[in-house]
């Protein structure tokens, strides 16, 4: 049996508890993961539709600690997405929040987890599975992509050690649920959390809720973590206005954070005798690359930082030679045990082995400033940040084609995503589909009409025009 955490060490600790008052200690998880076992033995791939619940993390870690591999969609993602992705993985188990339970009538029940419960399915034959892949988890978001990246035991358990080490969890911690468990940095805060034997405080909801914060501060929550979105929010909600004394430490990853707000975060750190730490990552790195120790956080911002522990980060050119001068742009390069094993694109993947051999050609451009500071400056690929989730441009637009036949071009920046289409019905139609079908953008996209799509003289988009055009609608007040 594969182990990630030993639950032995911590024994009657809580490792999770609930906004309505119920507990899982880790001698319980370890229970738990002996009772599924034995209910299935270890090997087949499981889908789980998460969400923050008590039940949906209790039976992530014990079935990821029995040894079944785990493939990560949100919940909130259609019927009829999560049927494609299943029908193209065939998963031998479905784990599901009861509120979705007659979507599976047919399956048959193996082992209820408080409100989520084990379905079996009835794929007659399942695809051969890597005895090397933990996980699976998407870059995109709550889109519905069949795209996923596969990383591995040894992945999952490296990536957490180096949150761990880097945050310097302990079994004192406390931490609380403020990004979907699977969002791959949410997922590190829980994985470090469980390895470390701290508390994790599990909700639904979220930080607009005012019941998150008196929850926040009854339950003495130590550290909280977050995306640029969610401390963008938190400004202008005015929660960095006191203390919060049990609060120590706060971080930030999922995209490049604003130079302002970083600052501001960093002096509301130095003078409540925090810490801020800021962390850069990909899903293809299991989330950890570089991070900004917290004594850096006030003369560095901007910045990302330096190396993981165990990780090697460098710059490559347009031709793949070595970027040895400071600030001087370049592909970001990352080498380090944590990196992932490959994507997955059809169930045929699932047996492929180590395709990247711990390098990762990141996509984004960086430079290294004197002092070896890295900084993001961009991405080589149509690629933005919502809400911490990496979306490709590229994919919604091929979608609403595929499925609309509507041909439109999105653009924009992290956390404001632009699609423009030509004709007001197209406008109408389009608005309706992202509200219904890509979840992970509608808290924040415009749908905007122009007359024609800039081009060059050999009709290929400009999309550094659109991208000046989208960035006129930042701030705007999304549908």
């Amino acid at each position: 049996m594969k182990r990630i955490w030993d639950f032995d060490a911590f024994e009657d600790k809580i490792a999770f508890t609930d906004d309505t008052g119920v507990n899982v200690s880790y001698e319980e998880l370890g229970s738990l993961q002996n009772q599924l076992f034995k209910t299935e033995p270890s090997g087949k791939l499981t889908m789980m539709l998460c969400e923050n619940s008590i039940g949906a993390l209790s039976g992530y870690t014990a079935l990821l600690n029995s040894g079944h591999p785990m493939m990560l969609v949100s919940a909130a993602i259609p019927e009829e997405e999560r049927r494609r992705i299943m029908n193209t993985y065939r998963p031998g188990l479905v784990f599901s929040p009861l509120t979705l339970r007659n979507d599976y009538p047919h399956m048959q029940e193996l082992k209820r987890i408080d409100e989520y419960v084990l379905l079996e399915t009835n794929y007659s034959d399942l695809y051969p599975v890597n005895p090397k892949l933990g996980q699976m988890l998407t870059t995109s978001g709550s889109t519905g992509s069949v795209k996923f990246v596969r990383q591995s035991w040894d992945n999952i358990r490296v990536n957490a050690g180096i949150h761990v080490d880097i945050l310097d969890m302990t079994d004192k911690d406390r931490t609380i649920t403020a990004l979907p468990m699977n969002y791959t940095y949410g997922l590190s805060i829980i994985c470090a959390s469980l390895m470390a034997g701290a508390t994790m405080i599990v909700t639904r909801m979220g930080i607009m809720d005012e019941g998150f914060w008196d929850l926040f501060e009854n339950e003495h929550v130590t550290s909280f973590h977050g995306v640029p979105g969610t401390y963008d929010m938190l400004r202008k909600l005015d929660i960095f206005c006191e203390d919060h004394p049990d609060l120590k430490l706060l971080t930030q990853a999922g995209g490049k954070l604003d130079r302002d707000l970083h600052s501001y975060l960093a002096k509301y750190a130095e003078d409540c005798k925090k810490r801020f730490i800021v962390m850069y990552g990909q899903c293809e790195a299991t989330a950890a690359i570089s991070f900004l120790p917290a004594a850096n956080a006030q003369d560095k911002p901007g910045s990302v930082g330096i190396a993981v522990p165990g990780g090697e980060i460098g710059l490559v050119d347009e031709d793949g030679n070595p970027v040895k001068e400071a600030n001087v742009y370049g592909e970001l390069v990352y080498q380090g045990e944590n990196v992932a094993m490959g994507y997955a694109v059809c169930g045929e993947d699932l047996a492929k082995g180590d395709d990247w051999h711990g390098n990762l050609h990141s996509g984004d451009l960086a430079e290294i400033d004197a002092d070896g500071f890295l900084y993001i400056t961009g991405r080589l690929k149509r690629f933005i940040k919502m809400s911490g989730h990496r979306v490709s441009l590229d994919e919604i637009d091929e979608r609403i084609l595929n499925e609309m036949n509507i041909r439109c071009v999105s653009s924009g920046t992290d956390d404001h995503l632009v699609i423009f289409v030509l004709s007001d019905d197209d406008k109408s139609a389009v608005q309706d589909y992202i509200r219904r079908r890509i979840s992970v953008v509608r808290p924040s996209f415009k749908v905007v009409k122009i007359d024609a799509f800039p081009t060059n003289e050999a009709g290929k988009i400009l999309y550094g025009a659109l991208r000046e055009i989208a960035e006129h609608y930042h701030g705007y007040q999304p549908f």
